[in-house]
């Protein structure tokens, strides 16, 4: 039996936009983390993707 690797992120309502923790799954399922559902009744979420940081980046 093997075990489905669970990863945390950033995710948005697909209904509304509110952002949430939530924990994508490999098989790609997305689930918020402590909620069921958004506050506007929708169940469905997508991962917030970014670029990830440059330390050498200037910053001015």
């Amino acid at each position: 039996m093997a075990f489905d690797s669970k990863t945390r992120a950033a995710g948005t309502c697909t209904q509304c936009g509110s952002v949430f923790a939530v924990r994508r799954s490999d098989g790609g399922a997305v689930e918020p983390i402590g909620v069921r559902r958004c506050s506007c009744g929708g169940s469905s979420f997508d991962v917030l993707e970014s670029e990830p940081a440059d330390p050498c980046a200037a910053s001015d």
